[in-house]
């Protein structure tokens, strides 16, 4: 056996398996290992010196620890190439390979000190401080170009999960997240080198991951094509200042607004990572980049809106830069997925969390593609606040006891479902306790939501309406609050109601919301039995 910095960690754990466990003996970052999704994607990639890098640990000495695990497991020899050792990268010198002794106590002999080490990387709580402090200096208004040479010479690398954590951590500080959310494309691109070099990850088919990067795959697509078609159009070739060719853009028009179209089904993407991945990611104390990246889900909402405005309205040079800005907004976004958000979730979410985010997507619906079988979790029970919510009663099961009467709970299930209305609530701890399962609901849900904090369920920009409505309600000072819109053509009356006890303890809030379109259109009277 040959061990050398650039040792590939996947060949190592695939052909002695029980160097999984010896690694994550050694160092908790190496815990992940036992992750299958994980050890399939980054670890795939990953080399001792990238490793050791993570850990936060020496390359030689890792190299040692595996050697005695080896040792410890099978009589096989073990040759090692120390860190700045000639030919490091080619055939394994002699004087290298571990002894006995090295392989026991771990301590390095002569030969594996032939060529002095680096300094150490820094530790993690060094690491967290550095990466905080160029954020502070990037939000206070330092040179980017600067801030990123530092962050080159001081940490070198940074993953996913690492820009969560930094910014939950300084959100944790009091960094507002609208400040967070402000700058995020500036973290991204000052950390863009480096997470430009992490290894891509992947995922089987059927897992939610690899849905997100299939449909991502199709928005790109779209997006390139709405650009490279605004682009062509400039009377001045090559200058993206110059006005669009209004001949141009009256032949291209149409295309473009059917592209931008397609391209809009993005939106169910965002609505399915709001609804299912973000309260997992919320359940293992990530919140500060989920609750940001939902208010990005809205600017690039509104972009959508803006552009088809301005295609309908506005003169070409307009319309065609709205229609450029908003598929530059979801290329961006496609990024900070793959490079960010996903690997971020598949380090912290276990798989059976991951299978309760694949329960409930189907009820949300996909942006062109169906998730394929490779990856087919079982079914998992929706979890709530106080445990495993209870299945639909059937024949024998005991009756719930009302103030009128008594139903089995099957029966109560199915009249919630056939109100006209969609109904939630929200208990005095405001978490979701109920939404009812109709095939006519207004609103999205899934079943990620039962247990979840209301505030994480609305976009970060009416929150303090919620919260404002709850607290109201327990104080007493008031009993109900309503709302109405008009969206997508319809006439929406939403309202709210504290639910008290015979005692006036407050219980929770009950939200109530219908499509009354059709009712506010009822003229004169019917008065006999017409099926309409």
């Amino acid at each position: 056996m040959h061990l050398a910095p650039s040792t590939s960690i996947h060949e190592l754990v695939t052909e002695r398996p029980y160097l999984i466990d010896v690694l994550a003996d050694f160092a908790p970052a190496f815990a992940k290992l036992k992750n299958p999704l994980l050890r399939n994607t980054l670890g795939r990639v990953a080399t001792l010196q990238q490793a050791a890098d993570i850990a936060g640990l020496e390359v030689n000495g890792l190299m040692l620890h595996i050697a005695r695990g080896v040792l410890d497991h099978s009589t096989e020899a073990v040759t090692i190439v120390p860190k700045g050792a000639p030919g490091t990268a080619a055939k394994p010198a002699p004087e290298a390979e571990a002894s006995p002794c090295a392989a026991t106590c771990g301590t390095p002999c002569d030969a594996g000190q032939a060529s002095a080490a680096p300094a150490s990387p820094l530790s993690d709580a060094a690491r967290m401080n550095t990466l905080k402090e160029l954020i502070r200096e990037l939000h206070a208004g330092a040179d980017p170009a600067g801030l990123k040479a530092r962050f080159a010479a001081a940490v070198g690398d940074i993953s996913g999960g690492d820009i969560a954590r930094l910014e939950q951590a300084m959100v944790a500080e009091g960094l507002p997240e609208t400040e967070i959310k402000r700058l995020c494309s500036l973290h991204v691109d000052l950390f863009k080198g480096a997470l430009d070099e992490a290894p891509a990850v992947s995922a089987p088919a059927g897992h939610p991951v690899r849905t997100y990067m299939d449909e991502n795959a199709k928005a790109m697509e779209l997006a390139d094509e709405i650009i490279a078609q605004v682009d062509r159009m400039h009377r001045t070739p090559g200058d993206r200042t110059s006005p669009i060719d209004e001949m141009a853009w009256s032949f291209s028009s149409r295309y473009v607004k059917d592209l931008l179209e397609d391209l809009a089904r993005i939106e169910v993407h965002y609505t399915r990572k709001e609804n299912q991945l973000f309260p997992l990611l919320e359940e293992n104390g990530i919140e500060a980049p989920p609750k940001v990246m939902w208010e990005v889900h809205d600017d690039i909402r509104a972009l959508f809106k803006a552009a088809r405005a301005a295609l309908e309205n506005l003169a070409a040079t307009a319309a065609a830069l709205a229609a450029r800005d908003a598929a530059e907004a979801v290329k961006d976004m496609v990024y900070k997925e793959e490079k960010v958000l996903f690997p971020m979730a598949l380090e912290s979410l276990s798989e059976a969390q991951w299978a309760r985010v694949r329960h409930g997507e189907d009820e949300i619906g996909y942006a062109w593609v169906t998730p394929g079988g490779e990856w087919t979790p079982q079914a998992v029970p929706v979890m709530g606040a106080t445990g495993a919510a209870g299945v639909p009663g059937t024949a024998g099961a005991p009756l719930v006891n009302l103030d009128t009467g008594a139903l089995a709970p099957s029966v109560l299930n199915q009249m919630l479902r056939s109100l006209p209305v969609d109904l939630s609530f929200v208990d005095a701890d405001d978490r979701v306790a109920y939404y009812s399962d109709v095939p006519h609901r207004i609103f999205p849900r899934s079943a990620a939501v039962i247990g979840r904090n209301v505030s994480n369920c609305h976009p970060p920009k009416s929150v303090h309406m919620v919260e404002e409505i709850l607290a109201r309600f327990k104080s007493g000072e008031r009993d109900s609050a309503e709302f109405w819109i008009e969206l997508g053509g319809r006439f929406l009356h939403i309202r709210y109601f504290a639910v008290r006890d015979t005692d006036g303890t407050y219980l929770g809030c009950l939200e109530v919301s219908q499509d009354v379109t059709d009712i506010r259109a009822l003229t004169g009277q019917r008065r006999l039995l017409e099926w309409s």
